[in-house]
């Protein structure tokens, strides 16, 4: 399949550099024409230097808007796909009105890209493989397989669970786990006996979805493969605008001990809207 050839325009150099950086990781066989000058990028396309396919228009920048430029731009090539990069959340309605094909938050991430290239339709990249075990941690922690809720037994093996997801594949001790799940409680036999119990009944609630792999067991320690299932707390780390706006300032919030990284998260969100 021919490579496609993606125009890139933001009046901020190390943004281009970035946006740029990100394009040629989500399609690597793409021909990227970056520019700092909108006007500059309108003429290559008038005069016919270049025939983008997808143009990446950041919104702000001085003389020009990105939404004026789409405008000029689909001009000379009315099938031109629209798709624009901010940091301003408040023009993503007149975005649409544009029959934009996507809207992306800054910092964009290669994974995001990937994600709108798939929308459109336009892609050499392979499509991932869905995983079957999606983790939810904004709003209520949940678990699913195939889209349904996964049951717990015990309200613990599912806090368990979580705790070891909020980790992110950092190992967790049976001493750790304990302190998490009991604050209040001394460690002793009896406590590690019932981490014991909570982490049998969790092995088998992901057993008989044979998901059984997305923990890792060690002596005395526990973690997650972060590779066998699909997560929105990750995925708003990496980046990915889905998850981005997904987030409503909720993070696991049944669980007390997830209260801090939900100021940690809304931080981030800041950042990004500013």
């Amino acid at each position: 399949m021919k490579g496609l050839c993606l125009l890139a325009v933001d009046d901020e150099s190390l943004a281009l550099s970035d946006l740029t950086a990100a394009l040629q990781a989500a399609e690597p066989a793409a021909a990227v024409h970056a520019y700092t000058d909108p006007t500059k990028a309108l003429e290559a396309v008038r005069t016919g230097e270049i025939l983008p396919d997808i143009a990446f228009l950041d919104i702000q920048m001085r003389g020009w808007t990105g939404l004026d430029l789409a405008l000029e731009l689909k001009k000379t090539i009315p099938a031109l796909e629209i798709i624009f990069v901010t940091a301003y959340s408040q023009y993503a309605l007149e975005s649409y009105s544009l029959h934009a094909r996507g809207y992306l938050m800054k910092p964009v991430t290669a994974e995001a890209i990937e994600e709108e290239l798939r929308n459109i339709g336009l892609t050499t990249v392979p499509v991932r493989k869905e995983l079957s075990l999606r983790v939810q941690c904004f709003g209520n922690f949940e678990v699913f397989y195939e889209g349904k809720p996964l049951e717990f037994a015990r309200a613990k093996s599912k806090e368990l669970f979580a705790y070891l997801v909020f980790r992110r594949g950092s190992a967790c001790s049976i001493r750790e786990c304990a302190a998490i799940l009991y604050e209040d409680r001394e460690y002793g036999s009896a406590l590690k006996n019932q981490i014991e119990t909570f982490k049998s009944d969790m092995m088998r609630t992901l057993r008989k979805v044979d998901c059984e792999d997305a923990v890792i067991k060690g002596r005395n320690q526990l973690s997650v493969d972060t590779e066998k299932f699909s997560c929105d707390y990750y995925q708003f780390l990496n980046g990915e605008s889905s998850a981005i706006n997904a987030f409503v300032g909720e993070f696991m919030t049944q669980y007390s001990w997830a209260e801090i990284t939900t100021a940690s998260l809304q931080g981030k969100m800041t950042e990004i809207i500013r």
